[in-house]
């Protein structure tokens, strides 16, 4: 892993630190800085993504103090978790947009195709200023590609395991004051697996047998487009647009398959992206943008194999937002920031099955006025970070009528939540920065808890939000290359959260649960990260998380138990070996010809976990190995790369027992595309 402070000076104005910086692998040239000046933070280059078969969730995966959890294979649902946070703590942006949706805030990685992005911004632990909505998890920012100074025409092709296909088409080209990008993605498998089927009895192995699943084909495709205006004066506006379609299968848990099951999403985004810099010598900037967003969900489960009731039904959440970011200077110690941010979300529901009892709109206006102050003192050696982030939230759902009054929650409700943070940053000696970071943030009750899902999940509007006291220190080491050795960097940090009012559904009856605050958690733990390189060659990258996440609520049977999804300890390790022609490999003159290219291995380790809050079902520890080889061509531009994904195929499960997919094989043809420079491991 690589941590580097680096720093810009506006003209006439102090030297303003832009954040730390992590990479998960062996860096390509200067990394890019993170929007933060004292939070731990891992921005992951995925510009490569077009010349493999790689996803969003296997990204995160790699990330230190991240865990993903797993709904099936390539192309099935899956979350983050942070710092053993759950998913729904850990706000997910794209392109700085939220996707936290205010129905129910989780948001599915796999509905965030990897290849159009340019790379992903991970804060663990904290929210930065620029981001309007915050979470005691962290924050995801998937940041899309953006033209270049030089014209692009990139295809990419995939083909591999399970009938698994990917294409992509690209151009980037400026001409003048305008630039603009196009990205067609296109990604598709039949996701029959070979798993084992346990019957759903996982203390009796006698009945257990091999099946394939079924039902879990999926087609989506995704079309970004950006058209940017930049004059050469104060003045920059950038419009982009994402369109995501998707139609998949949903086979349920691997015990009992659905047959016949579907969802199908639509969703489209634009966002206005302007941005005024110093103008005259005034040390002021400012960011201002607005976006709209339409997301349309078609459930279908007829025979009720999935809900165990029959369903027919589409969600419909249409969005809208506007923010500004000031940033300025005043005097040489201080660098003062404010975000301004207000948005407006409106949910519908209609289920073919049964139209006259379909539920009125809910809607959720939230606000939010953020602040903070960076003071650099000592020489610019020392800064330190105070902020204070106000919320406001006005919910409004009139009731569903067809209810009975004592489950019929419903009206206007008004709620605010005060975030103060504090963040500290020393560097003592070149290349060592100390960081340490308190903050507190809070997870507001979605609007499905508390007005409640129709015949399911009774609304309580007397929820409490999930409150996390955040805390962190540790520090980031980059050495000066010496010899052989080059980009070698080593950072540590300690996490301690302590978050109250955890919102769990409670069983109402045989067929009603209700959300109550009725339970707390104390997640602690040690991340590591160290990265380097060795003669221009050979690249390696490892981290290693260690957490213990406990249930600290007064459930009796609960208490002291380990939260569910997140393991005890992860690693990753990434080695590379790359030549050519200026870097041969040191193995002879038969190896001068060989066409550029790297060899990487990949592996994760990842400890044994459990699948309910009870701690009685266990998964059991495992290492999912995967090896590739990418070479340049012969043909200018042109790129192939084999992947071994999974190599021992250890058919394991995740959440509820879904089954996770063995050894998967697959090959990209790529031209056009940057992919990783052979000779440079990343």
């Amino acid at each position: 892993m690589l941590a580097i402070a680096t720093a810009t000076r506006p003209a006439g104005a102090a030297e303003q630190r832009l954040g730390e910086v992590v990479v998960t692998a062996p860096s390509v040239g200067e990394p890019r800085a993170a929007q933060d000046p004292t939070a731990f933070a891992t921005v992951i280059e995925t510009a490569a993504a077009p010349t493999e078969v790689k996803t969003l969730t296997e990204a995160l995966a790699d990330a230190v103090g991240v865990q993903v959890r797993r709904f099936g294979g390539l192309g099935d649902f899956s979350t983050v978790s942070i710092r053993g946070s759950s998913a729904g703590q850990v706000q997910v942006y794209l392109d700085g947009v939220p996707l936290s949706r205010a129905e129910n805030e989780v948001v599915n990685l796999a509905d965030l195709p990897l290849d159009a992005v340019d790379h992903v911004e991970v804060y663990r632990g904290a929210t930065p200023l620029a981001f309007a909505q915050s979470g005691p998890g962290g924050v995801v920012n998937v940041v899309s590609r953006r033209p270049g100074g030089t014209p692009v025409t990139g295809v990419s092709t995939s083909y591999g395991s399970f009938e698994t296909r990917k294409v992509d088409l690209a151009r980037a080209a400026s001409t003048g004051p305008w630039d603009y990008l196009a990205f067609a993605h296109y990604l598709g498998s039949a996701g029959d697996f070979a798993f084992t089927n346990d019957l759903g009895t996982t203390a009796n192995t006698a009945d257990d047998r091999t099946e394939r699943r079924r039902n879990n084909a999926f087609d989506l495709g995704d079309l970004t487009a950006r058209l940017g205006y930049r004059s050469g004066g104060p003045l920059a506006a950038v419009l982009t647009s994402d369109s995501f379609v998707k139609d998949e299968g949903v086979p349920g848990a691997g015990s009992v398959q659905a047959r016949d099951a579907r969802l199908r999403t639509l969703r489209q985004l634009a966002h206005l992206d302007v941005k005024l810099t110093p103008l005259g010598g005034l040390p002021l900037d400012a960011d201002a943008s607005g976006y709209f967003l339409y997301d349309r969900q078609a459930f279908s489960d007829r025979r009720g194999e999935v809900s165990f009731v029959p369903v027919d039904h589409t969600d419909t959440t249409t969005a809208g937002g506007v923010q500004a970011l000031f940033r300025s200077a005043i005097g040489a110690h201080q660098v003062p920031g404010l975000l301004v941010a207000a948005s407006h979300e409106r949910f519908a529901s209609s289920d073919r099955l049964d139209p006259a009892g379909n539920a009125p709109d809910r809607s959720r206006l939230r606000t939010t006025l953020a602040a903070e102050d960076e003071v650099l003192l000592a020489a610019d050696r020392l800064s330190v970070v105070p902020g204070l982030r106000w919320e406001v939230f006005r919910d409004d759902f009139p009731g569903t009528p067809r209810l009975p009054v004592a489950a019929r929650a419903g009206g206007i409700s008004v709620r605010d939540f005060l975030s103060p943070r504090l963040g500290l940053r020393v560097e003592p000696l070149r290349g060592l920065t100390f960081l340490a970071n308190l903050g507190r943030y809070a997870r507001e009750p979605n609007l499905e808890e508390l007005f409640g899902t129709r015949g399911v999940v009774i609304g309580n509007p007397s929820l409490r939000p999930e409150v996390a006291f955040n805390r962190d220190a540790g520090f980031h080491l980059a050495v000066p290359g010496r010899g052989p050795l080059s980009d070698a960097a080593l950072e540590y940090a300690y996490f301690d959260n302590q978050v109250d009012d955890l919102i769990i559904l409670v069983q109402n009856s045989q067929r009603l649960a209700r959300p109550e605050n009725v339970s707390d958690a104390v997640v602690r733990g040690h991340e590591v990260a160290v990265r380097g390189r060795l003669w221009g060659r050979l690249g390696a990258a490892l981290n290693y998380t260690h957490q213990e996440a406990r249930d600290e609520g007064p459930v009796t049977f609960l208490r002291a138990k380990a939260l569910p999804g997140r393991p005890a300890d992860e690693a990753f390790a990434h080695l590379e070996l790359g030549w050519s022609a200026a870097h041969p490999l040191p193995l002879g003159r038969w190896t001068t010809p060989l066409w550029p290219g790297r060899l990487f291995y990949e592996a994760n380790v990842i400890a044994d976990d459990f699948l309910d809050r009870a701690n009685v079902r266990r998964v059991a520890s495992r290492v999912l190995h995967e090896v590739g080889l990418e070479l340049a061509l012969p043909v200018p531009g042109v790129r192939l790369t084999l992947e071994a994904k999974n190599v021992g195929d250890d058919r394991t499960r995740d959440v509820l027992g879904f089954p996770l997919p063995g050894r998967a094989l697959f090959a990209t043809v790529s031209y056009g595309f940057g992919g990783r420079e052979p000779g440079v491991p990343r």
